[in-house]
Order: C-alpha cells, then sequence, then structure tokens
C-alpha cells in the first residue's frame, strides 16, 4: 500500500505531465532563438495553448516532478548532491566572476540583451522613451553618479558619517544642536560644497550612460546628502541667513530630483526621491521656517524651493515605463540570452510578452487620466502567469513584487504633497483650499496654525500628520 501511495502521483504526474509535452519535444524551442507570434497576446489563461483544465493539470504536474527532482539532487544524504539554482543564477555567477573569459562572456550576453531589448521595444513602443540632450557638464544625473562611484569606492564608505549630536537629531531623538552641527559642517566643507553644487544642476539625462552603472544605488548616500543639507540650512536659518538656507534646500531637492527625473527612473529611485522630497518639506515646516528670524519668513520663496508638485496619473506611468525599461535590460533580458543557464526557461517569448504587457496594462491605464481620476484607477498586482513555465513564474514572481503597495504609496506621497500645498497656500494669505485628489475640505485650526487631512474615509489608511506652521503676517487667521 506505501508502494501504491508513491506511485500513484508519479503515475499521474507522468501522464497529465509529460505526456501533453511529448509533441513538444519532437521539435523542442533551441536556446536563445526567441521569435515571437505576429499578435501581441493579452494577459489571460485563454493565451495557453491547451484547455484550461488539462493546462493546469500539466502544469501542477511538471511542476511536481520538477520540485521532487530538485529536492532529490539537493539532499543532503545524497552522494551527487547537486546545490539548488533557478534561472538566472549562472548569468550573475558570471557577473561575480574575475575571470577573463567570464567578463568577456558577460560583456556579449549584455550586447545581446540590448539587442533584444530594441526588438522588446519594437513589439512594445507604447514602452518606449524619448532621450533628453543633456551637455554632460550641464547633467546633474551624471554629476551625481560619478560622485556617488567615487564616494562608495571608499572602504566603509556607503554613506556619509554625522556626530552623534546630529545623527540623533536628524532621527528625531535629540534637540537642535547648532554647535556641533556648525562644527562638522566646516571640517566638510569641500564635502558640502561639491554636493550643493550637484543639487543645484536643473538638468538630468541618462543618455550614454551604461545602465549598468545606474540602474542599482546607494540609497543610504543619497539620504544623507539631502540629510547634510538640511542640517545646513537649519544653521543658515537660525543666523538669519534665509537665502542661504533657501539655497541647501533646493540643493536637497535637486538631489532628489536627479534620482527620478532621468528618462528611465527605476522605482527604486523614484522611492528615494520621494522620501527625501517629503521628509525635507517635513523639516522645513517643523525646524527650519521656525528658526528664521521674524519678517525673513517669504513663503512664496520656501514653496518654490521646496517644489511640494502633486503629480497626475501619467507620472505614474512615466515611472512604469522607466521601470521596465530598467528592469528588463538589468535582470530579466540578459538571463534570457545566456544559453548556458541550465534553468532556461522553455517559454521566453511567453514570459516577456507576460512581463511587458503588465507595464503596458498599467501605463495605458494612467496615462491622460486627470488627477481627481487617481483613486479609481485599478490598484493591481502583477498577474500570475499560470500559462508560464515553473521558472518564467518564479522571475515575474519576484520582478514584480510589491507592485501594489508601491502605487498605494505612490499615491499617498501625492496627497501629503498636496497637503503641503495648502500649508503653503494658508502661509499666503490665501483661502484654505480642498484636496486635489478627493476634493474634501482639509481641517485648519488657525488658533494653534495646525493643518490637517480631511476627515474621509480615503485618509485614514493613509496616516498623514497635520502640519503645524509658523506664524507669518500673511497667515490666513
Amino acid at each position: 500500500m506505501l508502494g501504491m501511495a508513491i506511485l500513484c502521483p508519479l503515475v499521474i504526474a507522468l501522464i497529465f505531465g509529460l505526456l501533453p509535452e511529448l509533441s513538444a519535444m519532437k521539435n523542442p524551442p533551441i536556446r536563445g532563438e526567441i521569435t515571437f507570434r505576429t499578435e501581441r497576446p493579452g494577459l489571460t489563461k485563454q493565451d495557453s495553448p491547451v484547455s484550461e483544465i488539462t493546462g493546469n493539470v500539466s502544469r501542477w504536474s511538471m511542476d511536481w516532478l520538477e520540485e521532487r527532482y530538485e529536492n532529490l539532487m539537493s539532499w543532503d544524504k545524497n552522494p551527487w548532491k547537486i546545490p539548488r539554482s533557478g534561472f538566472g543564477d549562472h548569468y550573475f555567477k558570471l557577473l561575480d566572476s574575475k575571470d577573463p573569459l567570464d567578463i568577456a562572456r558577460t560583456k556579449e550576453l549584455r550586447r545581446l540583451a540590448d539587442a533584444l531589448h530594441q526588438r522588446m521595444l519594437v513589439r512594445y513602443p507604447e514602452l518606449a522613451v524619448a532621450s533628453k540632450n543633456v551637455p554632460p557638464e550641464r547633467n546633474g544625473f551624471l554629476k551625481w553618479l560619478e560622485f556617488s562611484e567615487r564616494f562608495t569606492s571608499k572602504p566603509q564608505s556607503k554613506g556619509i558619517k554625522f556626530p552623534e549630536e546630529v545623527s540623533k537629531h536628524i532621527n528625531g531623538e535629540a534637540p537642535w544642536n547648532a554647535e556641533a552641527t556648525k562644527a562638522w559642517l566646516a571640517r566638510e566643507k569641500p564635502l558640502m560644497d561639491e554636493i550643493r553644487a550637484i543639487g543645484l544642476m536643473p538638468e538630468q539625462s541618462i543618455a550614454d550612460i551604461d545602465v549598468h552603472r545606474w540602474a542599482f544605488f546607494s540609497a543610504r548616500l543619497a539620504k544623507n546628502c539631502a540629510e547634510a543639507l538640511q542640517m545646513e540650512a537649519r544653521l543658515a536659518a537660525g543666523e538669519g541667513n534665509a537665502a542661504a538656507a533657501l539655497e541647501s534646500i533646493q540643493a536637497a531637492n535637486g538631489i532628489a530630483a536627479h534620482l527620478a527625473n532621468v528618462e528611465t527612473p527605476t522605482l527604486l529611485a523614484v522611492t528615494v526621491q520621494v522620501l527625501i522630497q517629503l521628509q525635507t518639506q517635513k523639516y522645513a515646516f517643523s525646524e527650519i521656517m521656525p528658526a528664521l528670524p521674524a519678517g525673513q519668513l517669504d513663503p512664496a520663496a520656501w514653496e518654490k524651493a521646496l517644489n511640494p508638485n502633486v503629480s497626475p496619473p501619467g507620472e505614474f506611468a512615466r515611472i512604469m515605463k522607466g521601470e521596465w525599461n530598467v528592469t528588463a535590460r538589468e535582470y530579466l533580458l540578459p538571463m534570457l540570452v545566456d544559453t548556458e543557464d541550465p534553468k532556461y526557461p522553455p517559454d521566453p517569448e511567453a514570459l516577456l510578452d507576460h512581463y511587458a504587457g503588465f507595464f503596458l496594462n498599467v501605463v495605458q491605464d494612467h496615462e491622460g487620466r486627470p488627477l481627481e481620476e487617481l483613486p479609481d484607477i485599478p490598484v493591481v498586482d502583477f498577474p500570475d502567469g499560470d500559462h508560464l513555465s515553473r521558472q518564467s513564474r518564479q522571475v515575474t514572481i519576484d520582478l514584480g513584487l510589491g507592485s501594489r503597495a508601491w502605487r498605494k504609496g505612490w499615491e499617498r506621497a501625492q496627497s501629503v504633497s498636496a497637503m503641503n500645498q495648502a500649508a503653503f497656500a494658508i502661509l499666503k494669505g490665501q483661502p484654505v483650499p480642498n484636496d486635489p485628489i478627493y476634493g474634501q475640505p482639509y481641517v485648519w485650526d488657525p488658533a494653534n496654525r495646525k493643518l490637517s487631512p480631511p476627515h474621509g474615509e480615503a485618509f485614514k489608511d493613509m496616516e498623514i500628520k497635520p502640519i503645524t506652521m509658523p506664524k507669518t503676517p500673511n497667515t490666513n487667521g
């Protein structure tokens, strides 16, 4: 009976898993030869060449066989034990290798991947992005990249090391310490001069810069540079130098802009941009503007420096175009041209269409929509790839992780910026506006100079904190 219990799943797997693959085994696909069918598929299960029921059983059984085989081969008691590996592991081992042959192979794979990327842009022209024409000497992104490469190349130098007193203040654990901050800024004057100059550069472009240099970067360094500029602004405000404080804040926002205002921003870059901008706005309201001497707060100038813009849905479409272009070139296409990968999927065309199709759908959902329609646009997870092979499904799971949470976080950031805009309207003596996304009124307490989000249900989940504003001659109420 025990033997039958063991054999039954195997027999079922063979019948429903192996037999439907026999016809495909007669003419197995050639690795690396990616040939698309004429039409672009939709993201539905009907795209599978087999019926839904048979296809699901077939996929389950083949997955079961593959998983059991991998468990057996990686079993500790197996004398021929083979470590587990997944699709793409071979490519990333080549990347880590110092062998000249592996380095040359990696370079060739990237060349082939770039060629495949151009084919994908022909198939999905909606995901193409035009390049800017920014001279190198005016390219703030390039200058930031060169600075970060130089800075992080030093041993144990992933971020800026602040004195303990300054670090605790940045983290909200200690009050402002002007003496400690002034001494540290004096010691780091060359560093501050460089990052301030980079932050004040108004243009950004990734044209003619190898994507592998910037697809992943030190988020900590960018955050630290913005924090250093915030400290510089706080010190200048306390000393009565409003112009210097404004310049430092503009530079902090500029560092954030360099990360996300390029032609193809990534979700990582935009996440860091949003964090820097919102933190800079929060710190300006809570620490910098209140520290200015009486009569030196110019709300219009600070609004321009902080730039709390609210982006329409089309901006999210631009971000998703950037994410697809960068992630595909860095983490997907090089793996699909690596014919030596032992886990190479049998369905590369389906994988590419499924991955690009998701981004295309999101772009089309968001492009051209007005701001007030943002809450009505579906917030979707990356679709499951029932029609994909096990290897391809795992890739889409890894690459699509967190897509729903990221859209919701981006939407919340727009609401925070919108409330910061409303705060400046009040500081300029204008009527208290409504939230531009939901159309609901903000809550303004003139006695305590506190602005709170609307009472609507949508704002309960966002957990947006109130803003306590400094008093000015123009303050409404």
